[in-house]
């Protein structure tokens, strides 16, 4: 069998990206210079999303002190659920799996955990992109309705979605990380279909209704004696650490594929595609009607946190997409010069047109 025909194992995944500092490997973690990266796009997206992350913490810890626990509970599950999901994905051959049973890996960047496998700006992805998600849409009220809970998830995961979309298809085409692309079953010119429902999706939803049920709305300490506080702390950190801990499950539970399996029905690319873009779509435009029904034209809310930040994802991703069209438009059949898969820029713009919207609605 080919190469395109056969999954690889992470030695030849290596290998197409260029191949990694041997020692690396073998390290528990290591640091690079990173005047040394393959491409200086992986210093600006280390730099965002770890910026995204600590100014999420800092938001989540303010919000702590002033008695809402919520924000800094979710901030918290997201971080476990990124260690729950991803270092299983890293080693499937450690679960009993074949070693070319991996989806993907990435690229060396400045900071590197577990053997070269997790890249510290992937560690700071999840409480960066997926806690702004929820603030933007905890704080646009669509929480705070009948059913909030559900169209809430729903709201955070398309939120999500249309952000993450933009970094999802611009990675690859300058060798932030490879897919595995026989481990998946159709994909969307780079991306994995997969990648885009479970991971940018279905993914926030999970952590979202999780930790609406599990994790304390408030643990307000004013009126509280020092048992009755501490009390309320450790509540806190039992429901947020099962939160992480539940939301893998939740997540596994709504994928296509267990859906697929669960009604016996096989899924082809045509059906998986179609699955995806009636699931992503429906509540695309629910959300859409929600923040219509719920908020106003507005540019206030912009100087906020989770909008701010999001607005300087976007401008950073914008600058980025600039420079890589010339690369992207010579691309021979889906392929650049320097060998790397390019993404879908439709969808990118599609996506941008919606996060530019969600940007200017506010209560």
């Amino acid at each position: 069998m080919t190469e395109t025909e056969s999954a690889l194992t992470f030695t030849q995944l290596v290998e197409r990206l260029g191949g990694f500092t041997p020692q690396n490997i073998e390290s528990w973690a290591f640091v690079k210079s990173p005047f040394t990266l393959s491409h200086w796009t992986m210093n600006v997206v280390e730099v965002l999303l770890i910026v995204g992350a600590l100014w999420g913490l800092r938001h989540s810890i303010a919000r702590f002190k002033a008695g809402e626990s919520v924000y800094l509970g979710f901030w918290l599950a997201s971080v476990i659920f990124m260690l729950a999901l991803e270092i299983p994905v890293y080693f499937p051959e450690k679960l009993g799996a074949p070693d070319n049973a991996l989806f993907f890996i990435h690229n060396e960047f400045s900071v590197q955990f577990f053997f070269g496998r997790a890249p510290l700006y992937i560690l700071a992805l999840y409480p960066a992109i997926m806690y702004a998600a929820f603030v933007l849409v905890r704080q646009a009220g669509l929480f705070d309705q009948r059913c909030g809970a559900f169209i809430g998830a729903l709201g955070v995961g398309v939120v999500h979605h249309v952000f993450y979309e933009i970094f999802d298809h611009f990675g690859p085409q300058y060798g932030w990380w490879t897919w595995n692309y026989p481990n998946f079953t159709s994909s969307l010119a780079s991306v994995p279909v997969s990648s885009m429902v479970s991971f940018a999706f279905v993914g926030p939803i999970a952590l979202t209704l999780a930790t609406q049920l599990l994790v304390p709305k408030s643990v307000a300490m004013d009126n509280a004696d020092a048992k009755d506080a501490s009390g309320r702390v450790r509540r806190f950190a039992l429901g947020t650490l099962l939160a992480g801990l539940l939301t893998p499950v939740i997540f596994v539970l709504l994928t296509l594929d267990t859906w697929f399996s669960l009604l016996g029905i096989e899924m082809t690319p045509r059906s998986e595609m179609v699955a995806s873009v009636a699931l992503v779509g429906t509540a695309l435009l629910l959300t859409v009607g929600q923040l219509l029904r719920l908020t106003t034209f507005s540019s206030r809310g912009l100087w906020a946190y989770s909008k701010a930040y999001l607005a300087l994802f976007l401008g950073v991703f914008a600058g980025l997409w600039l420079y890589a069209l010339p690369d992207y438009f010579s691309a021979v059949e889906g392929v650049t010069s320097q060998g790397y898969p390019i993404g879908s820029l439709p969808y990118v713009l599609g996506c941008s047109g919606f996060a530019i919207f969600f940007l200017l609605r506010e209560l």
